[in-house]
């Protein structure tokens, strides 16, 4: 009799002996991957919980938009000044057309600024007054360069020219810039080669050099006309508690057949003392020197400036009309004027207790004192655009880094009268 015997393969016992250990294995890899990918989940929730808005709105010196990582963001903001004026009974109107006492806005001016992508900021600003022309202020583009300290400018911008032309008209010592303002000119339209003033290595030294087209030309694509103009600064600290400005500026600009310089006292709503008529020019080159020293409450500023016009005729020499200012201020309540170095120019003050300040930080606000010479000659080779004298006193008082009030008092000598005048003028000014 036959007997018959079943044996396992081994195979089998084998592969299900596999896949045994693999799930042993397996098993407490795969729970730990999915609490790994559950605690993930949770933080990534409240992280999306916690996470800022995508743009954050907040006040600081104007009302400001900001993308996370600053990858964007714009600040508006806006400025407008007042003024009046009170004339003395001079006897210039024959001379000069009526000297009447009145009230204007001086400025009125709204922005935008910001950063659009990384290296590349804008700015747009309007005037809307109407005695300030042209009133598109500001308009560019600019791109900082990576790897070199220089920011571009493509747009419309301030010309870089002039301790006070280049300073902002919110931020003067006194209402009106000097009489050497005859040359020049507030805006441009062009390229603008800027020191980048966030490269701290080079903050005491300011360079400019800009391409730029007629004040009223706004058109880029046309290079008729294309003049330049270059500034070079550097302040340093001779000893502790000083600081002493230089600086030097030029510019050529070509002229379109004509060309005008003219004049106010250091008042806007005073007649043109000083007027050289129409000249019939080629071309007009300006340049300018420019010191300043500040130590404690005590500041002192002066720039000579020398203009020649050539004319459209070889037959005619080149004219040549000049003048110059110098001021001395004093802080009363003990600032000391904010130099900003790496822009070569002066800012805005802050004072120590503002007037508007909360809990025991308000205070008085800060008051300022100061005078100033200043002189222009447009008289050269038969031309009688006049000479004029300007004595100014100067009491400012900054309520707040935003709030101000300017008093000055002007003495205007013309050369073209046997009379001068007295000006009393007052301005309120409000700046973010």
């Amino acid at each position: 009799m036959a007997t018959s015997t079943s044996k396992t393969n081994p195979c089998k016992r084998v592969r299900g002996a596999a896949v045994i250990a693999a799930a042993l294995i397996l098993c407490p890899w795969s729970a730990a991957l999915a609490q790994q990918q559950a605690e993930q989940q949770a933080e990534q929730q409240a992280e999306a919980q916690d996470e800022p808005p995508a743009i954050t709105v907040f006040w600081d010196q104007g009302l400001q938009l900001q993308a996370p990582s600053r990858s964007f963001t714009l600040r508006l903001g806006g400025s407008a000044q007042n003024d009046s004026a009170a004339f003395s009974e001079s006897g210039l109107e024959t001379e000069f057309g009526a000297l009447e006492n009145g009230v204007q806005w001086r400025r009125v001016r709204l922005f935008a600024e910001g950063i659009l992508a990384r290296h590349i900021s804008y700015k747009f600003q309007y005037d809307f007054t109407q005695n300030n022309p042209p009133n598109l202020k500001d308009a560019y583009i600019a791109i900082s360069a990576p790897v070199v300290p220089v920011r571009v400018y493509f747009g419309r911008f301030r010309t870089p020219l002039g301790l006070e032309g280049h300073t902002s008209g919110m931020d003067l010592t006194f209402m009106e810039r000097g009489l050497i303002s005859a040359f020049l000119p507030s805006r441009n339209t062009g390229l603008l080669l800027y020191a980048d003033e966030s490269r701290q290595r080079y903050a005491n030294l300011h360079y400019a050099v800009a391409a730029i087209k007629p004040q009223n030309d706004f058109d880029l694509r046309d290079t008729n006309l294309l003049g330049f103009s270059t500034r070079f600064s550097y302040a340093f600290t001779p000893r502790a508690g000083t600081l002493l400005h230089l600086g030097g500026d030029y510019m050529h600009r070509p002229v379109d057949e004509t060309t005008r310089i003219l004049q106010r006292p250091e008042s806007n709503l005073a007649p043109q003392f000083a007027d050289t008529g129409n000249i019939g020019a080629d071309s007009i080159d300006t340049a300018i020197a420019e010191l300043a020293l500040v130590r404690g409450p005590w500041s002192f500023q002066t720039e000579a400036a020398a203009t020649w016009v050539s004319r459209s005729s070889s037959e005619l020499e080149r004219l040549l009309f000049w003048g110059g200012y110098g001021f001395v201020s004093y802080m009363i309540t003990g600032e000391t004027r904010p130099y900003q170095r790496s822009r070569g120019n002066f800012g805005r003050l802050r004072p120590a207790t503002p007037f508007f300040g909360a809990g025991s930080g308000r205070g008085r606000g800060a008051l300022e004192a100061a005078f100033r010479v200043s002189y222009l000659d447009l008289e050269d080779r038969g031309v009688r655009g006049g000479r004029l004298l300007d004595l100014t006193w100067a009491l400012n008082w900054y309520a707040t880094r935003n709030a101000r009030v300017y008093s000055n008092v002007v003495w205007a000598n013309p050369s073209r009268s046997e009379r001068s005048a007295w000006i009393a003028q007052l301005r309120l000014q409000w700046a973010y």
